[in-house]
């Protein structure tokens, strides 16, 4: 399939951006590249990436889900590290972070909260970075789908908490790149409650890919601060709750 070889290609650091396809495919069908892609490498997945979990954006892109993407831990960058920047554009974006301690069994009826809650073994803050393979970032569905939600890597930063604890729910959560103003945010940005985006993805998982959460996962729960471009050079921190929880640098692109 063109479309995914564009972007196996486009994914190296070395490689040119994929240009938009005439045909774009349907949500399963872009769900089908990213896999293909993602398994090529031959790697377990170490971070599921949520992306759409603001109401407001799903909206824009005509959809009432979040979309899925995928991480190998190659894409886990320890907190304050520098990382190189691969452009042509890159956003920071502050996430809660779930970290399983066990795996979901499967199961017939849905995943609820206590289901999450008792496989938990941490509660971190984080850094997802950000990146488009295509040569714009004006995505339809399918192909950010396809694009894996556009996820790059995550800055694992501070842990929180070893379980969930009901004030994450609506925990305040800003985003600062450089010395400029912060962008202030909230959790409940998070479809309202990160613990019911993490329950959505669990159920979504069963129902897609006939697969669970595993133990020592992590799950990207979704933007608390919207999405902030960042450039070679920067560096961007977040705070949870009013104290910095994670920081990260660009390096000059290589």
């Amino acid at each position: 399939m063109a479309l995914e070889q564009a972007l196996r290609a486009a994914a190296h650091s070395s490689g040119s951006a994929a240009k938009l396809p005439q045909d774009v495919p349907t949500v399963e069908e872009a769900y089908a590249v990213q896999r293909n892609i993602y398994n090529s490498s031959n790697l377990p997945v170490t971070v599921w990436k949520l992306g759409l979990t603001g109401a407001e954006v799903r909206k824009a892109f005509g959809t009432e889900e979040p979309t899925v993407g995928r991480l190998a831990a190659s894409g886990i960058f320890n907190n304050r590290s520098e990382i190189q920047f691969l452009g042509p554009k890159m956003f920071a974006e502050a996430e809660l972070i779930f970290e399983m301690g066990e795996d979901l069994p499967m199961q017939a009826e849905p995943y609820t909260r206590s289901d999450l809650c008792a496989a938990l073994k941490g509660i971190y803050a984080g850094i997802e970075i950000v990146r488009s393979r295509f040569e714009t970032t004006k995505l339809s569905l399918p192909l950010l789908i396809a694009d894996n939600s556009m996820g790059h890597g995550l800055v694992l930063g501070r842990k929180l908490a070893r379980e969930w604890e009901d004030r994450f729910a609506d925990m305040p959560v800003s985003l600062t790149r450089n010395d400029e103003a912060p962008t202030a945010g909230s959790t409940a940005r998070v479809m309202g409650n990160p613990l019911d985006a993490a329950v959505w993805l669990a159920n979504w998982l069963r129902d897609n890919e006939n697969d669970t959460l595993k133990r020592e996962q992590l799950i990207a729960s979704g933007t608390c601060t919207g999405a902030t471009e960042m450039f070679a050079g920067d560096t961007i921190s977040i705070d949870v709750d009013g104290e910095q929880a994670a920081f990260v640098r660009l390096c000059e692109e290589i």
